[in-house]
């Protein structure tokens, strides 16, 4: 997989000439798998050790306000509902974009999921829930949000017709999701749309370049692309009528890997029940045999079947702590998907573009899934952290970050969580080799250019240090005369040439800077100092974003460098003096 646009891609077109079955299969895959992407943006986002708390505030570009639709009411029984119902809707609207703005996008759709409930044709809730489904790379999610408001707005009858503003939003976004499942000819046609309704655009415009640069890609690629032999599964899908107890019932029988796809359907559509079902049938028993085979067909590089059982796992464990601690508990859930990981990364031999790497990200994410602090605290605990995660796992996927992007933003992402407690035995692991990590760290900032496709890579990346970031130790290390400079001109060339469209990235930068300078330690790098000295003139640009997250951490930092200023002067004569 040479980058995260890529990672599901296939040869559809050879699919469609010789195995037209097989495409509408794999197609299915594709789509439930990215609508299960990981939902894990680390848990430490937000997670930053101050006594501040967040200033209340309107949101502006995303989530977007929320327009008047109200209608008059002759009947003041009807009105005085109307009146309770629209309280209701955003009393959840706000909580929704509170969730949002603390990075919390799972807790903002369902806010924005029970307001749809209640009014189904407020096109700013579908926009908001676009751009949270965005944030989790649960694309198709976002992509039919986005069609549900171009489809009220073409109903004629509704004020938003002439509401060009949200229609652009929902192209550009709709756009935006196309071109992560890597469906270029649409993402370009909805960014043509939006550049119809705002030709002067920026972000259009930006966007337009990347779908076509990878419009060509995909092309050339085609055009090479070697035929595909998979045998087609004989059994036509019909999802309607697949009933979640027969399907659990027949994936006991394990007569064809076919059940594997059925048993996912059904387990994602049914998820609570499916789920219940699946645990009173012992299901799991029979799903951690299939994990814990070494199927070579399973594991062929185009073969997408082999993340089924993955999937399957992480739609099962979602939310449900009881269905986690019995995974970890009574079936060593830990060492069992640890050992698998280290079985398809010793498989892959660290091939590029092998689909392998898909495989093994899926059970990171079914790993990195269980993220509730009890269970959390059981996977820390778990031994093999502090013996083989580091250089069996963590060192050979970090350095695959050039082809395998998704992957290494998925172990960082869990590195990340397992470091939120300032009691976990990883961090000392961390703590020893961080050395070693931080060049590695130099490496990936002097090779990896900020764009939408290595954005979430850089933002898992910088999210992990500043996790490590919480305790003392870790701080002083950073702030030390020794330190390797080369870190500090990679992170804050990143930063001073940021653009704002990368709000996430700049909250996760400014937030590595409060967390570093929190306990008012001596900075004793001198290439820190001198990148501090000239940081300043980069805040005007910053403050044009209208992100509250963004604005209060450059107002945090901007207090911190003007308590420091004098000390930054006296160093700078001491300097000059020697």
């Amino acid at each position: 997989m040479q980058s995260k646009d890529f990672q599901l891609q296939l040869d559809v077109q050879a699919l469609r000439e010789s195995q037209i079955q097989l495409d509408n299969i794999i197609n299915q895959i594709s789509k439930q798998k990215q609508s299960q992407s990981l939902k894990l943006n680390s848990l430490s986002t937000s997670n930053f050790e101050l006594n501040k708390t967040l200033q209340q505030f309107n949101i502006s570009n995303s989530p977007i306000k929320e327009s008047d639709n109200n209608s008059k009411l002759s009947n003041s029984k009807d009105f005085e509902q109307d009146k309770l119902k629209n309280q209701k809707v955003d009393e959840l609207k706000k909580k929704g974009n509170d969730y949002y703005c603390n990075a919390n996008y799972q807790q903002a759709i369902v806010m924005y999921t029970e307001a749809l409930q209640l009014i189904q044709d407020n096109v700013v809730l579908w926009l908001n829930r676009a751009i949270s489904y965005i944030k989790l790379n649960q694309f198709h999610q976002a992509i039919e949000d986005c069609s549900k408001v171009l489809e009220i707005a073409n109903q004629g009858n509704n004020s938003l017709k002439a509401n060009n503003d949200n229609c652009f939003k929902a192209y550009l976004r709709r756009a935006f999701a196309f071109l992560k499942i890597n469906q270029f000819a649409l993402a370009l046609s909805d960014i043509e749309q939006a550049l119809i309704i705002d030709p002067k655009d920026l972000e259009a415009e930006k966007l337009k370049i990347d779908v076509e640069r990878q419009l060509n890609n995909e092309q050339h690629k085609q055009n090479n692309q070697q035929d595909i032999n998979i045998v087609i599964p004989k059994k036509k899908i019909h999802d309607s009528a697949l009933d979640f107890k027969n399907v659990i019932d027949n994936f006991f029988l394990l007569k064809e890997k076919f059940d594997l796809f059925q048993a996912f359907q059904v387990m994602q559509k049914n998820t609570d029940e499916a789920a219940a079902y699946f645990y009173d049938k012992k299901g799991i028993e029979t799903l951690i045999q299939i994990i814990q085979s070494d199927d070579e067909v399973l594991h062929d590089q185009y073969n997408m079947m082999a993340s089924l059982p993955a999937m399957i796992l992480q739609c099962y464990q979602e939310n449900n702590q009881v269905y986690q601690e019995q995974f970890i508990k009574q079936y060593n859930g830990v060492d069992l998907l640890i050992h698998k990981i280290l079985g398809l990364l010793e498989k892959a031999n660290y091939k590029k573009n092998s689909a392998i790497y898909d495989c093994i990200k899926d059970y990171i994410d079914a790993l990195n899934i269980m993220t509730d602090e009890k269970v959390r605290n059981l996977i820390q605990s778990n031994p093999i952290f502090e013996t083989k995660f580091y250089s069996q796992i963590f060192c050979p996927i970090l350095n695959l970050y050039q082809s395998e992007m998704d992957l290494t933003a998925s172990l960082l992402s869990l590195s990340a969580n397992l470091s939120f407690d300032i009691n976990s035995s990883i961090r000392t692991v961390f703590y020893n080799k961080l050395d070693e990590i931080i060049i590695l760290i130099i490496q990936i900032l002097e090779n990896v250019k900020l764009n939408l496709e290595s954005s979430n890579l850089l933002v898992q990346l910088f999210n992990y240090l500043t996790n490590l970031l919480i305790e003392e130790q870790f701080r002083q290390k950073f702030l030390s005369h020794d330190f390797n400079k080369e870190f500090y001109i990679q992170f804050f060339d990143i930063l001073k040439n940021m653009d704002l469209q990368f709000e996430e990235l700049l909250q996760i930068q400014l937030g590595f800077l409060i967390n570093l300078f929190y306990s008012n330690e001596i900075i004793h790098s001198e290439q820190l100092i001198q990148e501090l000295r000239i940081l300043p003139r980069y805040f005007e640009q910053y403050s044009q974003s209208k992100d509250a997250i963004i604005l209060e951490r450059i107002e945090i930092l901007q207090s911190f460098l003007q308590i420091r200023k004098d000390y930054f002067t006296q160093l700078e004569n001491q300097k000059q003096l020697r």
